[in-house]
C-alpha cells in the first residue's frame, strides 16, 4: 500500500478488509471441513453476514463499513462485476492479490511434504493420468481458469502460476516473481507430456 501512495483512509479500508476477508473460512471449515465453496457455502458472502452479526466494524464511517464489506463478499469471486465504484474496486483488488500471494506461500510450503494435507489441495487426486484441457488451454492463452476446471494437483499448480495474471497492482507482479512461490510450484510439473508447453510457457512468464 506504501508503494501504492493510498491515503491512510484508503490504506485503513484495506488493512480492515485483509484482516476480516477470510472470517467465513473458520465457521465454513467447522461445519463442512472443506475450504471448497462450490460443495459448502460461499465465504466470501458468509463473512460478510459475520461482520454484520459481530458488528466488527463497528464505530468505523459508514463509507469504511460499505467498502470494507463489499471487498469481504467480492474477493473470492471468480469474476468481478463491470461497475464496481472505484474505491470498491481499489480495496477488492488490494484484498485480492495479497489473498493470492498468500495462498501460494501455504500451497508451497504443503506441497513439500507427502501425503498431501487433502483439506489445503481442495479435495483433488495426486494422480498424473488426470488433467484438465481448460486448465491447460487457459494458461497457454495468458488466463486464469476457475477452480471448478479442476482435475488434479498438477492442475492446481498450473493454476496457481497464471494467477500472474490476475494481480492488480506491479508491486503484487513483482512480489508475485520474487516471492519464487509460483515458480517452485509449477517446477514439479511433468517436463514431458500434456502439461510441457504450458510448463514451459508459464516459466517463461514467471522468469523475466
Amino acid at each position: 500500500m506504501t508503494q501504492e501512495g493510498f491515503e491512510p483512509k484508503m490504506a485503513r479500508a484495506c488493512l480492515l478488509a485483509a484482516l476480516y476477508h477470510d472470517l467465513g473460512r473458520f465457521e465454513q471449515y467447522r461445519r463442512y471441513r472443506t475450504f471448497k465453496d462450490r460443495v459448502s457455502i460461499d465465504h466470501g458472502n458468509f463473512g460478510v453476514e459475520i461482520i454484520k452479526k459481530t458488528q466488527c466494524l463497528q464505530g468505523e464511517e459508514r463509507w469504511t463499513e460499505d467498502v470494507v464489506m463489499a471487498a469481504v463478499g467480492l474477493h473470492n469471486k471468480y469474476i468481478l462485476p463491470n461497475d464496481l465504484p472505484k474505491d470498491t474496486q481499489t480495496v477488492t483488488f488490494v484484498v485480492r492479490d495479497a489473498d493470492k500471494l498468500d495462498i501460494l506461500r501455504v500451497i508451497d510450503e504443503h506441497l513439500s511434504h507427502k501425503p498431501y494435507n487433502q483439506t489445503v489441495m481442495l479435495q483433488l487426486p495426486d494422480d498424473p493420468d488426470l488433467f484438465s484441457e481448460t486448465v491447460i488451454k487457459a494458461a497457454l492463452e495468458d488466463k486464469v481458469s476457475a477452480y471448478g476446471d479442476l482435475k488434479s494437483v498438477n492442475d492446481f499448480r498450473l493454476l496457481l502460476s497464471t494467477w500472474i495474471y490476475d494481480m492488480n497492482f506491479s508491486e503484487s507482479r513483482q512480489q508475485f516473481i520474487d516471492q519464487g512461490h509460483a515458480l517452485k510450484i509449477l517446477a514439479d510439473l511433468p517436463e514431458n507430456g500434456v502439461y510441457a508447453k504450458a510448463k514451459a510457457h508459464m516459466l517463461t512468464k514467471l522468469q523475466k
